[in-house]
C-alpha cells in the first residue's frame, strides 16, 4: 500500500539494512508521465489519502498459505520499481529502486474467522489503512537507506476454513489497473508452479524503463504533436460539463461505492444489443453512461473522462508500473437517439481514443479548456475493466474485487466482468455529494437503464422502459430503488387497462390542433436543498398513485381509444428524463427565467401521450441556501385545476418521506377512482334522469344557425382583476358577474355574438361527488345569454336553470349511443368560459406552493393552447377573498383575427371594470 504514518501491515517491523541495488535496476530514471501527475497531485495535498487504491483477491479453496506468502514476495522482487526512493535530477523527478534484504515483502497474516463478518472485518481494517496519507518525505528522504517504504503490499486474511482474500493496496504512483493485473498473473503463476513442484518460467515483466523511453521518445515526436491537433479539432466547441449534482466538492479520502452484478439475461441482453451493432460489452456501457448523464445535467452531449492504458509502444504492456491515462470521450444523446445510434458513437469515440491514446489528457484539457481550473479531463470517469479475470491458484479459483480505485470528484462507473460472466459495475461516488442512499439509487437506476437500453435498442432513449423478464420491472436511471425507504401507501398500480374515454377527451377530439401539444404548467416554489433521489421518487410515486399520469391515448382510423398503463410500462414513473435538474445557483433573475421557458418549452415538446409519456417535471436548483423551482408539464387530459392541488399537496408528503425527514404519509388515503369514475359516467349518460335531459340540450343546439368565426393561432394575452364578495347558494357569483358583463359588452359588438345572444360554452371545476385523483374531469356546457341583460338577475337564473349544473350535456353527446347525433350545444362555438380554482400552497408543508404570479408570466404562451375557433377564450381563475368572497384573475385570449391588441385590451378593462360594479354590494 502507500507509504503512511500508521505502521504498514505488509511491511512488518523488521532490522534495517543498507539498501542495495535491485537486480538488473537501472540507478535512477525519470519518472513515468503519469507517476509525474500523481506525485504533483500527492504533493499539492500531502494529506489526502484518495490516491490510495486498493483490491482483494478471494480464494475459496484449499490454500498453502506460505506458498502464497512466498509467490507474493517473490513477483515482487521481479518488479524492484514497485518500491523506490525519490530523487530529483536535472530533469525533473527520478525513481532509483531499491531492494532491502532485511526487509522481506511477504505479505502479512491476519485472521479474521473468529468476527461475527469475518469478510466485513477484514476489509474494515484495510479501509482504514486506505485512509491514511503516504508520507512523501519518506520516499525522498528515509531515515534509513533500506527503510524506503513500499508503495504496494498485501496481506493475506483467513475469513473461514478454506477461504482466504489476499488484499492489496498500492498508491498511484507505483502501479496502475493493467500493471497490477500482470503482477497477480504471475502470482497465480508462482504459486501454481510451487505447489505442483514444477518450475514457474522466466519473468514476463519488461522493465520500467521500456516505459520510461518510449513516452520520452513520443512526447519529442511529431506524433504527439499531430495527436495533440487532433484532439483539438475533434473537441472544438464542446462545452465544459456540469457538475451531476450541480455543485462541486474537493474528493474525499474515501469514496462511497454501490456494486451492481447484472444477472445473466440482463448480461446477455447487453452482449446480444453490443454484438448485433459491432461492439463491445465496455462500448455499450460508455453509451450507457452517456444516455445517463444527458438525462441527469439536461445537456444535448455528454463528455466524459474515460481511463485509457496508454501502452501502445513495444514492451510497454509488460510493465507493472504506472502509465493509465484519463481522456475525454464527446458522445451526444438526446432522448430522440436510439441505443444504436449511441453505440455507433461510443465505438468512434474509442477507437478515435485508441489511436490517440499517449498524449496525456492534463495536456489535452489545457489545450481545449483554458479556463479549466482542475488537473484531469473533466467529467464522469469511466474504467472499464477487461483485464479483470478470474485468477488460477493451482486448480483454486481467484475472484478480483476492487475497493477503491483513486480520487472521485463526483461520479465514477467502473465494469469488469465476474468469473461467472456476468457483467459488475461499480458506482463510486464523492460522499460530499452523495449521501449512501443516493448512490443505492444511482446504481440502481443506471444498471436498469443499461439493460433497458440492451433490451430495446432501437427505441428512443428517453422512452426506454427498463422491463426485467417475470414481471420484475426496475425503473430507469434513479426511479428504481431510490432509497430505503419504501412506499407506505397504495401504489394505485391495480389500475391498469383501457380506460372509457372521459368527456375531456371527445373535446380534445373535436378540437382544432394537434392532441399532442395541449398541455398545462404549473411553476412552484420548492424548499431549498432538495435532493435528486428522494424528489424523483416523490414523483414517480404521484404516478403510481395517480392513473392519469400513467395514461396512454391511442388512435386509429379515425377512433380514439384511452388505456392506464402499468407502473413497470409508464415513462412518468421509468423514464430517466421524467426529471430534468437545472443548475440556477447564481443566475440572475432574467437568466432564470430564460432558462425556465426554455425548460417549459422542452417538456411540452417531449410529451407523448402515444407511449403514455405525459407527466415532466424540471427542478431549478438555487443550492442549499435559497429557494428552488420545481415546473411541472402535464398532457391536458390528465389534470385539471383540481389535479394540480392534489398533486401540490402530496408531493411534499411524500418527498419528505422519502428523504427520511417526513412521517408516513398515511393522510393521504387510498388513491386512483378514475377508472371507475369513467365507467360510471357511461352508465350516467344512459339513466333516465339524465336522458330526461335531452329536450333541455335539444332546444339549446336548435337556436339560431352557427357563426363560423375565423380560426386564430396564439392570440392577444391580458390579465385583468376584480374581486367578487360570498354570493347566495346558486350559481358561482364569479360566473354570474363576468358572464353578464361579458354579455352586456357584446351587446353592440357583431364579432362577439350570433346576432340574437351571446353562444358561451363553460368548463367548470369538477363536481364534488368526483375522486381525488387527477384526471381532467370538469364539465363542459354551452349557453346562450341574453345581450345587454339589465345587470346580473338575468344570468343568475339562467344558469340556475340548467339541469344538473350542465354535466349532462357532454355525457348525452360522447356517452349515449342512442343520443350521440345530439348537437353541440354551442354552434362555432362562440366564447369559451372557464373557471378553475387558484392553486395554493398546502397548509402543512413549508416552503412548497406556487412560485410569486410574476414569475408565470412567460409560461402562458407555451400551455398548448389549441387554435381560436371563437372571438375570446377567459379563463377565470378564483382564489379566497375577505370574507368569504373571492379574488378573481381573469386571463383573456383575443382572437388576432378578429381584434387588435389595443381593442382586446380595451375590451377586457371594459368587462372587468362591469363585471366589479356588478358584484358590488347594492347601496
Amino acid at each position: 500500500m502507500s507509504a503512511t504514518s500508521s505502521p504498514t501491515p505488509a511491511a512488518p517491523a523488521g532490522p534495517s539494512a543498507p539498501a542495495v541495488p535491485a537486480a538488473g535496476a537501472p540507478d535512477a530514471v525519470p519518472l513515468t508521465a503519469a507517476q509525474t501527475e500523481f506525485l504533483a497531485a500527492q504533493s499539492a495535498a500531502p494529506g489526502y489519502a484518495g490516491h490510495n487504491v486498493g483490491q482483494y483477491v478471494e480464494l475459496a479453496g484449499p490454500v498453502d498459505t506460505e506458498a502464497l506468502r512466498d509467490a507474493v514476495a517473490a513477483a515482487l522482487d521481479e518488479a524492484p520499481w514497485l518500491r523506490f526512493r525519490l530523487t530529483r535530477g536535472d530533469d525533473g523527478p527520478r525513481q532509483s529502486p531499491v531492494r532491502s534484504p532485511g526487509r522481506p515483502r511477504r505479505p502479512a497474516l491476519l485472521d479474521t474467522s473468529g468476527a461475527a463478518d469475518p469478510v466485513a472485518a477484514a476489509l474494515g481494517l484495510v479501509r482504514g489503512q486506505l485512509a491514511c496519507p503516504p508520507r512523501l518525505d519518506l520516499l525522498t528522504d528515509p531515515p534509513a537507506p533500506g527503510d524506503v517504504p513500499d508503495l504496494a503490499g498485501s496481506v493475506l486474511v483467513t475469513v473461514g476454513p478454506g477461504h482466504h482474500l489476499l488484499v492489496q493496496f498500492f498508491h498511484q504512483l507505483a502501479v496502475d489497473g493493467h500493471g497490477l493485473a500482470l503482477l497477480n498473473h504471475r502470482i497465480a503463476e508462482l504459486y501454481t508452479a510451487a505447489v505442483r513442484g514444477r518450475p514457474a518460467g522466466p519473468s514476463p515483466f519488461a522493465p520500467v524503463t521500456a516505459l520510461v523511453e518510449a513516452e520520452s521518445a513520443y512526447a519529442a515526436s511529431a506524433e504527439r504533436r499531430s495527436d495533440l491537433a487532433a484532439w483539438t479539432r475533434h473537441l472544438a466547441g464542446a462545452a465544459l460539463p456540469a457538475p451531476l449534482r450541480g455543485r462541486s466538492a474537493p474528493p474525499a479520502d474515501t469514496a462511497l461505492r454501490r456494486t451492481v452484478l447484472l444477472d445473466a439475461a440482463d448480461t446477455a441482453a447487453v452482449e446480444t444489443a453490443a454484438r448485433s451493432a459491432g461492439v463491445t460489452w465496455g462500448e455499450a456501457v460508455l453509451a450507457a453512461t452517456a444516455a445517463h448523464t444527458t438525462a441527469r445535467t439536461g445537456a444535448a452531449e455528454a463528455l466524459l473522462a474515460v481511463y485509457a492504458a496508454a501502452r501502445t509502444a513495444p514492451g510497454t504492456l509488460r510493465v507493472p508500473a504506472a502509465a493509465v491515462n484519463i481522456l475525454p470521450v464527446r458522445i451526444a444523446a438526446g432522448p430522440a437517439d436510439t441505443f444504436r445510434d449511441l453505440l455507433a458513437r461510443a465505438a468512434a469515440e474509442t477507437a478515435f481514443l485508441r489511436r490517440h491514446q499517449r498524449v496525456r489528457g492534463t495536456e489535452v484539457a489545457r489545450a481545449v479548456w483554458p479556463a479549466h481550473a482542475g488537473a484531469r479531463v473533466p467529467g464522469p470517469l469511466v474504467n472499464l475493466r477487461p483485464f479483470e479475470t478470474e485468477l488460477d491458484f493451482a486448480g483454486v479459483p481467484g475472484r478480483v474485487v476492487s475497493l477503491a480505485s483513486g480520487p472521485v470528484d463526483d461520479l465514477a462507473v467502473s465494469a469488469s466482468r465476474s468469473p461467472e460472466g456476468l457483467l459488475r459495475l461499480d458506482l463510486d461516488a464523492n460522499p460530499a455529494l452523495y449521501e449512501p442512499a443516493e448512490l443505492e439509487s444511482e446504481a440502481a437506476g443506471f444498471a436498469a437503464l443499461l439493460a433497458g437500453l440492451a433490451r430495446r435498442p432501437r427505441t428512443p432513449v428517453g422512452r426506454i422502459t427498463a422491463v426485467r423478464p417475470g414481471g420484475d420491472a426496475p425503473a430507469a436511471s434513479g426511479a428504481a430503488a431510490d432509497a430505503a425507504r419504501p412506499v407506505p401507501v397504495p401504489a394505485g398500480d391495480h389500475e391498469a387497462g383501457p380506460l372509457t374515454l372521459l368527456p375531456a377527451a371527445h373535446r380534445l377530439r373535436e378540437a382544432p390542433g394537434p392532441a399532442e401539444g395541449a398541455h398545462e404548467h404549473v411553476l412552484l416554489e420548492v424548499p431549498a436543498g432538495l435532493r435528486t433521489a428522494p424528489l424523483r421518487r416523490a414523483l414517480t410515486t404521484l404516478a403510481r398513485r395517480h392513473p392519469a399520469l400513467r395514461l396512454a391515448l391511442h388512435r386509429a382510423h379515425g377512433v380514439w381509444s384511452q388505456e392506464v398503463r402499468t407502473a413497470a410500462e409508464a415513462p412518468a414513473v421509468t423514464d430517466a428524463t421524467a426529471l430534468r435538474r437545472y443548475p440556477v445557483a447564481g443566475l440572475a433573475p432574467d437568466a432564470r427565467d430564460l432558462l425556465v421557458t426554455a425548460a417549459a418549452r422542452a417538456a411540452g415538446d417531449a410529451l407523448d401521450p402515444a407511449a403514455a409519456s405525459v407527466f415532466r417535471a424540471s427542478w431549478f436548483d438555487a443550492g442549499p441556501a435559497e429557494p428552488g423551482r420545481l415546473l411541472l408539464t402535464a398532457h391536458a387530459l390528465c389534470v385539471d385545476d383540481v389535479s394540480w392541488q392534489l398533486l401540490l399537496a402530496e408531493l411534499p408528503v411524500l418527498y419528505g418521506w422519502f428523504a427520511g425527514s417526513g412521517g408516513a404519509p398515511e393522510v393521504l388515503g387510498r388513491p386512483g377512482g378514475l377508472t371507475a369514475w369513467a365507467s360510471g359516467l357511461a352508465t350516467a349518460a344512459q339513466s333516465p334522469a339524465r336522458v330526461r335531459e335531452l329536450p333541455y340540450w335539444t332546444e339549446l343546439a336548435d337556436g339560431p344557425a352557427a357563426r363560423a368565426w375565423p380560426a386564430a393561432e396564439g392570440g392577444h394575452r391580458i390579465v385583468t382583476r376584480f374581486e367578487v364578495p360570498a354570493g347566495p347558494p346558486g350559481p358561482h357569483p364569479v360566473d354570474v358577474v363576468l358572464l353578464a358583463a361579458l354579455a352586456r359588452t357584446a351587446a353592440g359588438r357583431p364579432r362577439l355574438h350570433d346576432g340574437a345572444r351571446l353562444p358561451v360554452e363553460l368548463e367548470l371545476p369538477r363536481p364534488g361527488v368526483a375522486p381525488r385523483t387527477a384526471g381532467r374531469l370538469s364539465t363542459v356546457h354551452g349557453v346562450r345569454l341574453p345581450l345587454d341583460p339589465d345587470g346580473p338577475e338575468p344570468v343568475r337564473r339562467l344558469l340556475a336553470a340548467v339541469p344538473d349544473g350542465g354535466r349532462g350535456q357532454e355525457q348525452l353527446r360522447h356517452l349515449n349511443p342512442q343520443t350521440s347525433a345530439l348537437p353541440a350545444g354551442t354552434p362555432g362555438r362562440g366564447v369559451a368560459y372557464r373557471r378553475r380554482a387558484a392553486l395554493h400552497a398546502p397548509d402543512s408543508a413549508p416552503g412548497w406552493g406556487p412560485a410569486p404570479d410574476g414569475e408565470w408570466a412567460a409560461l402562458g404562451a407555451l400551455r398548448g393552447d389549441p387554435p381560436l375557433t371563437g372571438p375570446v377564450e377567459l379563463t377565470a381563475t378564483v382564489a379566497p377573498g375577505p370574507g368569504g368572497g373571492h379574488r378573481v384573475s381573469v386571463h383573456w385570449r383575443w382572437s388576432t383575427a378578429l381584434f387588435d391588441a389595443s381593442e382586446a385590451a380595451g375590451l377586457s378593462e371594459a368587462a372587468t371594470t362591469l363585471a366589479a360594479r356588478f358584484a358590488a354590494p347594492a347601496g
